[in-house]
């Protein structure tokens, strides 16, 4: 029997601001509990909500990313529910009107058609322990964007796609950190499953606050799997929440949902509506950073990467970041990339470091990779020099000093002149040459080498060995 499921996926991003979405608290993570609160986070009477200038300016950046038409007057409303992490017994967000609204997402060939993106305050953090519950406010009204597709998704391995592209998005945006393990994005989905036959959609079941882009999709596998043993033995799939168990890599009852929750949504009368003009929203997306997308294309068309060099490098923005900036300085895209994938990397993993503590500046990484393509040293000697760099926090030139290196010759004439020299006196390495001893060929370079003292340029020495070997071919 064939079944169909059909995925829906809920995504909050905390937004990455400098206060809170309504207050002038500021925003912050790991900090003492409490530190990080006002009045208004507390909901002390009388105060009012203020709402943040940037957090609107992130979620427009956002919605014309997904392609999303975008109102043009902002809408807040009230959700009424009482919760101990809801200090006002109501959360301020936005119900009829959302930021954005009718957006999509490409997810390979698969179109992910989104509903809405619509603002909203965060609560507060709640620490539960066996006889009692402690409440952390710092994190209470935090900026929130709330992304919500269609039920159009039809399989997990879509929906984390999804998931990962929309972190993507929001990282290269600069709008948040997106850092799932600390709850900066958190994902709930709902699934149903019926049999390819029905007309009718299976009963929808929600699996909340799931942390990563791998535990989506077994939470979505599980779900799936287990609906659909359910189906075939004909029991009944309840309307329910449900949670992904890390440790048993399985969804676990949480509530049943016997109705759909009712709100009271109202509109907050502590905000009157606010005109958002063509200049303020134009003025949002053109100063939106360049997304992943754009830098992948940019990548491959303009530099000349390959696909997987490019992903290697969009993997970490301070990596991405740290690769614009030595682009905008050399051309030699290509060296650029491996320097950070292989030897940068492997320094940085040694040492426990990200890119942002590495001591050598862009600037610094492109002299040195410019010395080893315009001949200078060679590629051995690169690696000594930005060895020397670390250790000694010196530039490229003190550092060459310091070993001793001096400029590698790369004269045509001068090379190719030693190279007969050593050719005429080792005829026998010659013939061996011909005769498919690979040793000779490094036997005769080495001789070049020893004779010009180690400052001929070996890749040019190489070249031009083949090339006068080859001649005397008989």
């Amino acid at each position: 029997m064939n079944y169909d499921v059909t995925i829906g996926l809920e995504i909050h991003v905390e937004m990455k601001t400098k206060s809170k979405m309504f207050s002038s608290s500021p925003v912050g993570f790991m900090q003492e509990p409490n530190t990080l609160t006002s009045a208004y986070d507390l909901a002390f009477p009388g105060t009012m909500p203020i709402p943040n200038k940037q957090a609107v300016i992130n979620a427009i950046q956002v919605a014309h990313a997904l392609h999303m038409e975008i109102d043009h007057e902002l809408h807040f409303d009230r959700k009424n529910y009482f919760y101990s992490d809801l200090p006002k017994g109501y959360q301020i967000t936005q119900d009829k009107r959302p930021l954005g609204h009718d957006g999509y997402l490409m997810i390979g060939k698969e179109k992910v058609l989104i509903e809405r993106l619509h603002l909203e305050e965060d609560t507060a953090k709640q620490l539960h322990f066996p006889k009692f519950t402690l409440v952390d406010y710092n994190r209470a009204g935090i900026p929130l964007m709330e992304i919500v597709t269609k039920p159009c998704i039809h399989s997990a391995e879509v929906a984390a796609k999804y998931v990962e592209t929309i972190r993507e998005i929001v990282l290269f945006l600069g709008v948040s950190d997106g850092k799932m393990e600390e709850g900066q994005l958190r994902c709930d989905v709902n699934v149903s499953v019926k049999r390819a036959d029905s007309k009718t959609l299976g009963t929808k079941v929600e699996v909340k606050n799931i942390n990563s882009f791998n535990h989506i999709k077994i939470a979505l596998d599980y779900e799936i799997a287990r609906q659909i043993k359910a189906i075939e033995s004909g029991e009944k799939i309840i309307q329910e929440t449900r949670r992904y168990d890390e440790e048993h890599k399985a969804t676990k009852a949480m509530r049943v949902k016997t109705d759909s929750v009712d709100y009271k949504y109202f509109t907050e009368d502590n905000l009157i509506p606010i005109k958002l003009s063509d200049e303020f929203i134009n003025d949002a997306i053109k100063t939106s950073h360049e997304l992943a997308s754009e830098k992948r294309e940019r990548y491959q068309k303009q530099f000349g990467l390959s696909e997987y060099d490019t992903n290697i490098l969009l993997a970490s923005l301070d990596i991405t970041s740290y690769f614009d900036d030595c682009a905008k300085l050399s051309k030699h895209y290509k060296a650029i990339a491996n320097w950070l994938m292989v030897d940068i990397t492997a320094y940085l993993n040694k040492a426990g470091l990200s890119i942002k503590e590495l001591t050598i500046t862009p600037n610094q990484l492109v002299e040195l990779i410019n010395e080893i393509e315009l001949g200078h040293i060679s590629n051995k000697q690169g690696r000594e020099v930005f060895a020397c760099m670390l250790k000694e926090h010196l530039d490229v030139k003190n550092a060459k000093e310091k070993l001793g290196i001096v400029n590698q010759d790369s004269s045509d004439i001068t090379i190719r002149q030693l190279v007969i020299e050593v050719l005429d006196n080792n005829a026998q390495s010659i013939s061996d040459y011909h005769h498919g001893k690979d040793r000779a060929l490094g036997f005769l370079i080495g001789q070049v080498m020893k004779k010009s003292g180690g400052k001929v340029n070996p890749a040019l020495t190489s070249k031009i060995m083949i090339e006068e070997l080859n001649r005397r071919k008989k």
